[in-house]
């Protein structure tokens, strides 16, 4: 796979991701979800699968308990059982915390001002929304090389460190199979961009993807 094409991918997967974890969830976004096709032999293949049989036939009622679930797991009122926010992981399950700020400095030094109101720039949306935003400037051959390795970085230092305990908590606590598979498949997503193998220089290698 060519590194335009790969990153073509990337840039819908993370924005796609991105928007199924800020609410509410609506019909737009699983249809484009449904829409997603991947490679027969890619890595991810199994696991996209098994998130869009979670959302056929999916009508309006059907919807509703999608967000009255996503509500319940990701905002409660009372115990939130699977924390959106890198800080509950990182800092002593404290809201705004270092991780927060060290999220926050990441987008600015991209020139990218975090969203203003209620939601901290920790936030596994706004996260995978800034992997999404680094896609699409790597698009650019003369930035590639600065964002893919600020895109690495990012999932190095900032996401990798909590994602796997955040996507085990909504895969435990869901009720919808819908979230169980969405924490299986974005797990499986963000992995697969830090597997890949990178040269002495931070550069990616895009065979075999």
């Amino acid at each position: 796979m060519t590194a335009p094409d790969f990153l073509e991918s990337q840039l819908y997967l993370y924005r796609l991701l991105s928007a199924l974890y800020r609410y509410p969830l609506t019909g737009e976004k699983l249809t484009a979800l449904a829409a997603l096709t991947l490679a027969d032999d890619s890595p991810l293949a199994q696991a996209l699968g098994e998130l869009q049989a979670t959302v056929e036939g999916v009508d309006d009622a059907a919807l509703e308990r999608l967000n009255v679930e996503m509500t319940r797991l990701l905002e409660g009122p009372g115990i939130t059982p699977a924390v959106p926010y890198a800080s509950y992981y990182l800092n002593g399950k404290q809201l705004m915390g270092p991780a927060a700020q060290a999220a926050r400095r990441a987008y600015l030094e991209w020139g990218v001002e975090p969203e203003q109101g209620s939601i901290p720039p920790d936030h596994i949306a706004l996260e995978l929304g800034f992997l999404s935003f680094l896609a699409e400037q790597a698009l650019e051959e003369d930035r590639r090389e600065d964002a893919l390795r600020a895109s690495l970085a990012f999932l190095r230092e900032h996401v990798e460190p909590w994602l796997p305990s955040f996507c085990a908590a909504l895969e435990t606590s869901a009720n919808e199979p819908f979230f169980r598979a969405l924490a299986a498949f974005t797990r499986q997503s963000v992995g697969q961009l830090i597997e890949l193998p990178h040269n002495k220089k931070g550069e990616t290698s895009y065979e075999n993807v």
